[in-house]
């Protein structure tokens, strides 16, 4: 049978049980290891901009993502990105290699299949949640802000927000749609455990209230079954990295706060269901016309050891003996001595004993 996404680590000939949560034991490690130079780097940074307090406002407001101070927040999103080399590090030096399976069947990111889910996810995030905005507009005009004058500040912002959060989504993703997935997929065959049980995980991460964090379990659910329709991170990625992009470049402009939800309700997860049910019909649509790879062919079984040639040594890598060998003596037998208690032997005793 061919092999899904969330089987990859575990129908391979190098998979051991305890790999796969020594490399995340690894990664964690690793991850730590990594935030220290990060926090170093950002005293560097802070001490040569003269910002006073700067690190221990910095180390106070950690995981706000608050845009109104942009150093603030590049740092904390390069935080989230490290989780990357972390996670590859553990998988590279612990097994199941190659690591390259960790992003799909094909063993690598497909490029120009992420390239097209960017698109759609983009179009389907943009009208969704503009959408939302209008109705919210129409419905409490002081709900929605105005936008703000474009001045340098809010430049920068937008640089910053295209260039990082792309990044910072696809770590998250390697994380709980990649390795976790992989993990607990080598316990079941079945997809649904490993959807399951990953987006509760998913959510545990962020620090909402109660429909914000219902808002992040609907989309975590819906990036874990593109991975596994998909075989691969790329969709869950796109849909991630478009998602968060509209959401901050809007926060950039001062039209919402993307991360606060004081004022969520049960009517704000409407664009999260709409968007993500747009998302799954048209990556499947996608995936259907371009001939996606959704499985890994299986692994052949290992070729048979081939038998031991003959002669023995020093003439063993020899298909024939050279001529004038003749194999040495056998040793002979030594003669077979009974037990002094052996009572006599009835009639005569076979070769080779003694009386």
């Amino acid at each position: 049978m061919a092999t899904p996404y969330h089987r990859l680590a575990r129908e391979t000939p190098a998979y051991a049980w305890w790999k796969l949560p020594l490399a995340g034991l690894l990664a964690a490690v690793a991850y730590a290891g990594l935030t220290i130079a990060l926090v170093v780097a950002g005293a560097a940074w802070f001490a040569l901009t003269d910002s006073g307090n700067g690190l221990d406002d910095w180390l106070d407001a950690a995981g706000d993502l608050d845009l109104e101070h942009l150093d603030f927040f590049v740092l904390d999103m390069l935080g989230l990105v490290l989780l990357i080399p972390a996670i590859f590090i553990g998988v590279a030096v612990v097994g199941p290699r190659p690591v390259g399976y960790l992003s799909s069947v094909a063993g690598r990111l497909r490029w120009r299949w992420m390239g097209l889910m960017a698109l759609l996810s983009s179009i389907v995030f943009i009208v969704t949640i503009g959408a939302s905005l209008v109705v919210d507009e129409l419905t409490d005009p002081t709900s929605v802000s105005g936008a703000s004058s474009v001045d340098g500040r809010v430049v920068a912002a937008l640089v910053a927000i295209v260039l990082i959060v792309p990044f910072q989504a696809a770590a998250e993703e390697y994380v709980f749609r990649g390795y976790l997935m992989q993990l607990f997929g080598s316990w079941s065959r079945f997809a649904a455990v490993p959807v399951i049980l990953t987006t509760p995980l998913f959510v545990a991460g962020h620090l909402y209230g109660l429909w914000g964090l219902l808002d992040v379990g609907l989309f975590g659910l819906t990036a874990a079954v593109l991975t596994i329709r998909t075989g691969g991170l790329e969709a869950a990625i796109a849909a991630h990295a478009a998602n968060n992009i509209v959401l901050f470049v809007l926060d950039a402009l001062g039209m919402i706060a993307a991360t606060d939800d004081s004022d969520a309700g049960p009517t704000d997860l409407i664009p999260t269901v709409v968007s993500g049910i747009l998302i799954l019909v048209l990556v499947e649509w996608a995936a259907r016309r371009s001939g996606l790879q959704r499985t890994r062919e299986p692994i052949p079984d290992p070729p048979a050891p081939q038998a031991p040639m003959w002669p023995p040594p020093p003439y063993a890598m020899l298909w024939y003996p050279p001529a004038g060998y003749a194999p040495p003596p056998a040793a002979a037998e030594p003669p077979r001595v009974l037990h002094p208690d052996t009572p006599d032997y009835p009639g005569e005793l076979p070769e080779g004993w003694n009386s």
